[in-house]
């Protein structure tokens, strides 16, 4: 993390690479990855587009109610009315869960750009069940076999050298604190994300 090496100099750290060190070890602890952090957003999104939707059907209802009080419409008009504005409101809360879930979905697929991205799928044939996305998963790994250059695609990255036989590590293998202190930045914390799955 040379930025923070830079910052700790300026402000006259004398042991800057210890502390550089330490620092980093603890900022995971106190900093939510960017996945999780953007998996939090889309929840909270989908939490007020329901809110919403059902704030104005709150309000539809008892427009719809007042003027049954008022006489202007019957019982079997304003149950009617009520049970049509119901269903409209369940239909949109779940049309906004499946946009936000599929949104999410393919950020986690590693998309450049969502819209491309969701543009390419034939989105009638996903289905929410729950949580899970049904009909996704094929749909998005064939899109990333086709059109590869919609994604980060993840590839096998040398991270440093192993003192003792002297052979380049790959991302899989296991770290000293002398190979994670020769990690750039971006490293550092894709190796901190990886591991936090």
């Amino acid at each position: 993390m040379e930025w923070l090496k830079e910052l700790l100099k300026n402000a006259g750290v004398e042991d800057v690479d210890s502390l550089e060190s330490k620092i980093s070890k603890e900022i995971p602890k106190y900093f939510k990855p960017a996945k999780e952090f953007n998996e939090i957003n889309e929840e909270l999104k989908i939490v007020k587009g329901e809110k919403k939707t059902l704030e104005d059907d709150k309000k539809k209802i008892e427009d719809e109610y007042n003027n049954f009080k008022k006489g202007s419409i019957s019982q079997e008009d304003y149950e009617a009315k009520k049970k049509e504005i119901e269903d409209n409101s369940k239909a949109e809360v779940a049309k906004v869960r499946l946009e936000s879930k599929i949104e999410l979905a393919i950020n986690n697929a590693k998309a450049k750009n969502v819209k491309s991205v969701k543009a390419n799928l034939d989105l009638d044939k996903i289905k929410l069940d729950g949580d899970k996305l049904l009909g996704f998963d094929d749909q998005i790994e064939s899109l990333k076999k086709s059109d590869a250059y919609l994604f980060d695609i993840d590839k096998k990255v040398d991270k440093g050298i192993n003192d003792d036989s002297r052979k380049r590590k790959s991302e899989d293998a296991d770290f000293s604190d002398d190979d994670l202190d020769n990690l750039s930045d971006e490293e550092f914390f894709a190796l901190q994300e990886k591991n936090n799955k």
